[in-house]
């Protein structure tokens, strides 16, 4: 079977991809999304949210953008302080951390039983 020629690519996709051959080293779109799989969501999305708005070259909105990277950069500092504290959304209570059993449990949608 002929090989697949392959069809031209940006060059922006090509910076991502790395010199042709496939080096094991990846290009440095790999790099940096290796690095953020280490990072919190709130590191990352802080990160790109500093980087979205240091873009603005608005002079007029700079004091702004400043004071809300303080504010996120200040929450992130929290929430790196605090730790994880409830598990998220579709994973189970960590052990002991039922409701207690005075707690009322709301119905469930269904047929009800006998």
């Amino acid at each position: 079977m002929a090989a697949m020629e392959r069809p031209p690519l940006s060059p922006q996709a090509q910076a991502q991809m790395g010199p042709p051959g496939g080096s094991p080293n990846f290009g440095p779109g790999i790099g940096q999304a290796q690095q953020q799989v280490e990072k919190s969501p709130a590191e990352v999305a802080t990160a790109t949210v500093e980087k979205i708005l240091m873009g603005v070259q608005d002079e007029t909105f700079r004091p702004y953008v400043m004071k809300a990277l303080a504010t996120l950069k200040v929450g992130l500092a929290m929430s790196q302080q605090k730790g994880p504290q409830s598990p998220g959304m579709g994973q189970p209570p960590a052990p002991g951390m039922n409701p207690s059993p005075g707690m009322p449990i709301p119905p469930i949608p269904g047929q009800m039983p006998g």
